[in-house]
């Protein structure tokens, strides 16, 4: 039985020992070249073979028993209700570390879409240029928002603005009365038949009021507006090990970055020793470009022409419909620590988990607790 425990812990010891080799990440070849999506030409995509910022893959440190019966110290001081003495006496039998790694994907993104407005013409200058072309909506000029910086903007499309007639007010600047239906008076009736007539008091017996479309001013100013948003998009994964540690925990601890790469276009992760965030990388790298890269017709963008435009009277309804690209990507691989120790106290058996870099606590039983009166 022996012998089966040491050769057992020599595999182990074989394999942590093949896991503290420095291992090269690579990068799928040609998934980043955003051949088989179609973008806005005025958005570069990532170069092949430009190197990722950090290549380096580390080992999980292991914690000592003095730190392991230090921070469960820490842990048990700071619950009133947890008896320390368990925390002092507890004898430890075993601690394991396992080898647990975090993959984000952050994918900023740009979308655009366009509706025609109407405002209230108030007299400012309109561009008098009607009659030449607009330009589509990629391609008016903006600028962009700092990378992974969430903004949102409005702008008119040029050459889209005119001026028109208020169509509720002809032009006059005022509509009927709401209350009084443009008679200038309203009649109140009080018991059986004692009726009374009195002055409208919301047009003071004009029956006219400012039109509310126009503001009064009788003219509206007519556009394509454009909006664009900036947004980050996050994925994430966690490895389980299945050891009964909640990993949700790992969302509100920090943990050793053993890998960064941020391009214009990320490619997955391939040649990571836990063949689980390969797999996931390339899901998350797929979704992501699935979801925020629209095609884009390809008469928009003609090849003997470096803007495409199309003339605002010709197509006084002109629709685009809502597109996105992506600006900007960052993928990262953290190690984060987790170590499982085993204790004995008072002849029975009890185990903790140690987690992060902030060395924080998770038990699902603590074997000791005192009551605690609330006044």
């Amino acid at each position: 039985m022996r012998k089966e425990e040491g050769s057992s812990r020599a595999k182990v010891a074989s394999r942590r020992g093949e896991r503290q080799e420095i291992h090269r990440l690579k990068l799928r070849p040609g998934t980043g070249s955003g051949n088989h999506f179609h973008s806005p030409h005025n958005v570069d995509l990532v170069r092949d073979g430009e190197p990722p910022t950090s290549q380096r893959i580390r080992n999980a440190p292991a914690i000592s028993e003095d730190v392991a019966k230090e921070v469960f110290a820490e842990y048990a001081a700071n619950h009133c209700c947890y008896s320390k003495d368990p925390a002092k006496e507890m004898v430890i039998c075993d601690s394991q570390s396992f080898d647990t790694y975090r993959y984000r994907l952050e994918t900023f993104s740009e979308s655009r879409s366009c509706k025609w407005r109407s405002e209230p013409y108030r007299g400012e200058p309109v561009d008098p240029s009607l009659r030449a072309y607009a330009p589509y909506p990629w391609d008016v000029q903006v600028e962009v928002s700092p990378m992974f910086k969430e903004q949102k903007k409005k702008v008119k499309v040029p050459h889209t603005s005119s001026v028109k007639k208020c169509p509720y007010c002809r032009g006059s600047g005022e509509t009927s009365c709401g209350r009084c239906s443009g008679f200038g008076s309203v009649t109140e009736t009080s018991g059986e038949n004692n009726t009374t007539s009195t002055t409208c008091s919301s047009c003071g017996g004009s029956g006219r009021e400012t039109c509310s479309t126009c503001a009064g001013k009788g003219k509206l100013l007519t556009f394509l507006q454009l909006k664009i948003k900036w947004k980050s998009h996050m994925f994430e994964f966690v490895m389980d090990h299945g050891i009964g540690f909640p990993v949700k925990l790992f969302k509100k601890v920090n943990g050793q970055q053993t890998f960064f790469d941020e391009q214009r276009m990320v490619s997955p992760v391939v040649g990571f020793l836990e063949n689980a965030i390969n797999e996931v990388s390339l899901v998350a790298v797929e979704e992501h470009r699935a979801q925020f890269m629209t095609p884009i017709p390809g008469d928009v963008y003609p090849s003997d022409s470096g803007i495409a435009t199309w003339n605002a009277i010709e197509n006084p309804k002109a629709q685009f419909p809502p597109t996105v690209c992506i600006r900007r990507q960052k993928q990262a691989i953290e190690l984060l620590h987790l170590t499982r120790v085993e204790y004995e106290w008072h002849g029975k058996h009890y185990s903790y988990y140690v987690y992060g870099n902030e060395q924080k606590i998770y038990t699902e039983y603590y074997p000791k607790k005192c009551c605690c009166t609330v006044i």
